[in-house]
């Protein structure tokens, strides 16, 4: 009896409409089982919905973004704004842009006199705009470059204005030191938007732009790399020609590239490319302001008098970047400075490299070798692959047929004015229209402004299609 008891009790407990209960210890484990998947989903769900709302949040500020521009000098800052041209390969094209800012006449006239005390000549509203835009190299590689460009006002509707593409002179190679950065009451490098506002005054689209890897943290500048240089300058005349503030006013059929010191090597370099690098535009002449023609010159000019002891430095940090050469510096430079070049170069802008370089002892920056070599001729025998860098970027080798004047001053010691003399040589003998303008009291930092209204002279001479003068024999 106990076993059929057991037998029914077993057939009960397994009938299908028998209700299943749970036991109360098995009940709670599922309970916190079911609460454990419940919170992991609630929780990635919500992961979900904040990176969808970020992403949904950029794509909408990255275009309605206004554009900024920080030029507080030693900042690393960034165009923000909606690129225009999203080819990579194309080059002189906007990239992005500050709002413009439009300066009264009163405000332009005081701008102009802050380094032109006499100017006497038309103040217009000028209008300056911060831009980016692109370049290509000769690798094929496109980089995006700062630039400024000042805008005058009042011109006739159905008139265009010439393009004056301006590349300024050493500022230095760090970051901070770019032209687009300058603020003059703080650090003084030239005071080039007074100099771009005369010009602009005077009925030009002026531009002025930085060089390529200033403001870029992944790149150097690579200076006194001519083709670099002038590519800059060819670029930031065509970029007028598709910025909403130029393109309408801007002819590029009236170009003029001109440059200061390392700026006028930039035109130069400009001048020879043009034909091929930018055919859409037409360059009529080119200026240089105490330019600088040949690069080895100017280094061994160092042991004449010329007070740029710090441009070894800047070149060896450039050329062993831009070609891949490592340089004996130790060959070349004394300590500390061959120890240091790296930080040395990227800490001094153009307003303190005499401060920590010197100008006048050059025993203390370069080694007696170095020194003998550069007295005699003869770097090639020390430093063969610098030595030929320096040949490969020497300006003005190439005829192209458009004239040239170069603005020098007798008292400058910084570049030579023997350089320009010999520069204007070469160029006669290529059969090039040059004229070549000394001026008796100028040095280094005044011939801009000793030679202003013979340069408007100039450009207005071509521009009416009279011929450019010469001092050729």
């Amino acid at each position: 009896m106990n076993q059929q008891g057991k037998i029914r009790h077993t057939k009960q407990q397994s009938r299908p409409d028998a209700p299943l209960v749970m036991p109360p210890q098995k009940k709670a484990s599922f309970a916190k089982k079911a609460a454990s998947v419940f919170w992991t989903l609630a929780f990635l769900v919500l992961v979900l919905f904040v990176i969808g709302a970020g992403v949904l949040a950029f794509m909408f500020f990255k275009q309605r973004a206004t554009p900024v521009v920080n030029t507080n000098a030693g900042q690393k800052t960034q165009i923000l704004g909606t690129t225009t041209n999203n080819n990579p390969s194309d080059h002189g094209v906007v990239t992005g842009s500050e709002a413009p800012i439009t300066y009264s006449s009163q405000q332009v006239g005081a701008l102009i006199r802050e380094t032109n005390a006499n100017y006497k000549g038309p103040q217009p509203n000028v209008t300056m705009q911060v831009f980016k835009y692109r370049i290509q190299d000769a690798k094929g590689t496109t980089e995006e470059i700062y630039a400024r460009v000042f805008m005058p006002e009042g011109a006739a509707t159905n008139s265009k204005l010439p393009i004056l593409s301006f590349a300024p002179g050493t500022t230095g190679i760090d970051d901070s030191c770019a032209a687009s950065l300058e603020v003059p009451s703080k650090r003084n490098w030239a005071n080039y938007a007074s100099h771009m506002a005369s010009y602009a005054a005077n009925g030009y689209v002026a531009v002025i732009t930085d060089y390529e890897g200033m403001r870029d943290p992944k790149r150097v500048h690579h200076y006194m790399v001519g083709d670099l240089e002038g590519r800059s300058v060819l670029d930031a005349a065509l970029a007028m020609t598709t910025l909403p503030l130029t393109k309408d006013k801007a002819d590029a059929s009236n170009v003029f590239v001109a440059g200061y010191s390392q700026g006028g090597h930039a035109a130069l370099w400009a001048d020879q490319l043009a034909n091929s690098y930018t055919p859409s535009i037409t360059l009529r002449g080119v200026i240089g302001f105490g330019p600088v023609t040949d690069v080895r010159e100017t280094l061994t000019d160092t042991t004449r008098g010329a007070n740029i002891l710090w441009f070894g430095p800047y070149l060896l940090r450039s050329y062993q970047d831009w070609y891949g050469t490592e340089h004996n510096v130790a060959q070349i430079l004394q300590q500390p400075y061959s120890g240091n070049l790296v930080n040395d170069v990227a800490k001094n802008c153009i307003d303190t490299n005499i401060g920590y370089w010197g100008n006048r002892d050059i025993t203390k920056v370069y080694t007696p070798e170095f020194i003998a070599a550069m007295k005699t001729g003869s770097l090639q025998t020390i430093a063969p692959a610098f030595d030929q860098q320096l040949l490969q970027n020497r300006a003005a080798t190439t005829k192209t047929g458009r004239p040239k004047l170069i603005n020098h001053g007798r008292l400058d010691n910084v570049v030579l004015p023997t350089q320009s003399d010999t520069t204007a040589k070469r160029l006669c003998s290529l059969g090039e229209v040059t004229s070549l303008k000394l001026y008796p009291d100028a040095t280094h930092y005044n011939t801009m402004i000793k030679s202003f209204q013979d340069t408007l002279n100039w450009m207005r001479t071509i521009i009416s299609g009279s011929s450019a003068p010469s001092t050729c024999s």
